[in-house]
């Protein structure tokens, strides 16, 4: 296992727990009203916190080991003396630290909420934080093109005399859904999606921490890494599967029965010949 992955996930893990003592501080935080992003308080709230009271595994902690469902290992003694040097705000990120973060997570940059500067063995990593906050549940998460699966992610929920916190990393807080989208699509992330794949494959089990393998994980990552055939898919089921329309349905439903009506007739009325060039010009623009 990656040590640095290794040390994110027991952190992670811990800073929870952390926060979850924290809650009178995080009420008094102010939040953006059901927003996916969240605003500066709060990431300056972090920032202060972490730099101050939460930089490394706490010596206190129960997990003396981090385990893999494949039986990969590695003491807890090796991740203590791992340390968050700094935490930096977008505006405090460097060209430098961007160009490595680019380059090693193979993805198009984007400015994330906070970034750790971790140190270890004096060599320098950073690690991206994504901060998402609900007074309800789901809320609609970054565009498509900007999500990065493995990415950590702290999700508050927060109602008038309630403070709730779970964290984990961004593909499992995915629920699937998805608006038909006028823009960028962006899938929806639910502050109970993340807190019920915790509870069910993220265990403490004699002292180790154990993340499991999730077999239903790849229907989230086939959300992201090919969008445009997942809704492909639920429309054809929509036109196939749909005997009655709904009273809630959504507009496009009707407007895609209109357009395939119309398309049918249209290709109906093609040659043999005809069809199979249509739908070789289709897959070429594809």
């Amino acid at each position: 296992m990656n040590i640095i992955d290794s040390f994110m996930q027991v952190y992670m893990f811990e800073l929870e727990k952390y926060l979850e003592t924290r809650k009178e501080d995080l009420k008094n935080v102010s939040y953006q009203s059901d927003e996916a992003n969240t605003d500066r308080p709060l990431k300056e709230f972090l920032k202060n916190l972490i730099e101050t009271n939460f930089n490394s595994i706490p010596k206190h902690t129960v997990i003396n080991s981090i385990r893999s469902e494949d039986d990969s290992e590695i003491n807890i003694s090796m991740l203590m003396k791992i340390k968050i040097n700094r935490v930096l705000l977008p505006e405090e990120i460097t060209e430098d630290i961007k160009k490595w973060i680019k380059e090693s997570k193979n993805a198009i940059y984007t400015n994330p909420d906070l970034c750790l500067e971790i140190i270890d063995s004096e060599k320098i990593y950073y690690e991206t934080i994504e901060l998402k906050s609900t007074k309800k549940d789901a809320i609609p998460g970054s565009s498509i093109q900007q999500i990065l699966p493995n990415e950590w992610v702290i999700f508050i929920k927060h109602a008038k005399n309630n403070i709730s916190v779970t964290t984990g990393q961004y593909i499992h807080a995915v629920n699937s859904k998805m608006q038909f989208p006028d823009r960028s699509p962006r899938p929806q992330v639910s502050f109970q999606e993340m807190k019920k794949w915790n509870a069910q494959n993220r265990v403490l089990s004699y002292q180790s921490l154990i993340y499991k393998k999730d077999l239903e994980e790849n229907t989230k990552y086939e959300l992201i890494d090919d969008w445009q055939n997942v809704l492909a898919q639920r429309w054809i089921d929509i036109l196939f599967n749909s005997k009655n329309i709904r009273s809630n349905e959504p507009w496009f439903n009707t407007t895609m029965r209109k357009f395939i009506i119309l398309f049918l007739d249209k290709y109906d009325s093609l040659s043999i010949s005809e069809k199979e060039r249509f739908k070789k010009n289709i897959n070429d623009l594809i």
